[in-house]
């Protein structure tokens, strides 16, 4: 039987194997754990610059769908006492066009017009109170309200055509706001307190006074309100719709770019897992095989230690 006494180089290729499966090993490891490819073995530094560098951008795009959803807020918050404005307005058309005739008595004319002054009282109240976040958005005469509203869409894109003193396409901006006065006064709506207090009622003249516009085009002065009513919601609409497009294009761009950083960073969790085992398998081996060798070097020094006895 013959012995070859190489088991320190054995031992040797068997210790290198076993630690390049435990690197191995705990690379997968630290890739499990973080959900990322970059470990200490191996950081890749330039593909790590570029990851984050699509991070911030992710992040960048995270803040604008904040401010875009705030603003479609706003907005909505504006439309929500338009709307109610505009109901009220039909109801005091519908008083005011039943108290204009004959077939009522004064008295009887008083009474739809208690209910025509509670309406008109409440369209202040909702003029003066409807805000977000401090900002009035009905009430333009309000010393609070801005110049304008300015809405940032995404990161700075600053471009001499550009709209806006900035020159920056996205920058969204409502000049208008101070424009927007949805008190009576503003409307144009005359009150009717005035003829409530006596015991005599309310004329026909006095309610067909009430329905006159201030311009002819229209056929009354609800119309006329209705009218400026709409001119507001529109230009709010408008916005609003460009805002809405605007968070469909964010979508879109964040979609893309999580998707680009997660080729670059993220690990394949089944591909990882399937070399984690491989690397198990090779760390138990090697183990065993070492442990193999160690025995094969023990043996062949008992059989010298016999020989030389």
């Amino acid at each position: 039987m013959t012995f070859i006494l190489n088991d320190k180089a054995t031992g040797l290729k068997i210790t290198n194997a076993l630690e390049h499966a435990r690197k191995e090993n705990q690379s997968s490891l630290e890739k499990l754990s973080s959900g990322q490819i970059f470990t200490t073995q191996e950081p890749k530094p330039a593909d790590r610059a570029l990851a984050d560098r699509l991070e911030h951008k992710l992040r960048g795009l995270a803040t604008s769908k904040r401010n875009i959803n705030d603003a479609v807020s706003m907005l909505q918050t504006a439309e929500g006492g338009f709307s109610e404005v505009t109901n009220m307005l039909l109801r005091m058309k519908e008083i005011n066009t039943a108290a204009a005739t004959t077939t009522l008595s004064d008295t009887e004319r008083k009474y739809l017009f208690i209910e025509y002054e509670a309406l008109h009282k409440e369209i202040d109240r909702i003029a003066a109170t409807t805000e977000f976040n401090s900002i009035p958005l009905l009430n333009g005469q309000n010393e609070k309200v801005p110049e304008r509203l300015i809405f940032r869409v995404d990161d700075a894109a600053r471009d001499d055509d550009a709209p806006g003193d900035s020159g920056d396409w996205n920058e969204l901006r409502f000049e208008g706001l101070k424009d927007v006065v949805v008190t009576t006064l503003g409307l144009g709506l005359k009150s009717v307190s005035e003829f409530l207090g006596g015991e005599e009622g309310v004329d026909l003249d006095t309610a067909r006074e009430l329905m006159e516009p201030g311009d002819s085009r229209f056929s009354s002065v609800y119309d006329e309100a209705l009218d400026r009513i709409s001119g507001f919601r529109a230009t709010y609409g408008a916005l609003q719709t460009r805002l809405s497009k605007a968070m469909d294009y964010n979508d879109v761009v964040t979609e893309n770019v999580a998707a680009a950083k997660s080729r670059i960073a993220d690990v394949d969790y089944a591909s990882e897992v399937a070399k984690m085992t491989q690397n198990n398998i090779l760390l138990q081996t090697g183990t065993a095989l070492l442990t193999q060798n160690n025995i094969a070097a023990g043996t062949a020094l008992h059989l010298i230690q016999s020989l030389l006895s």
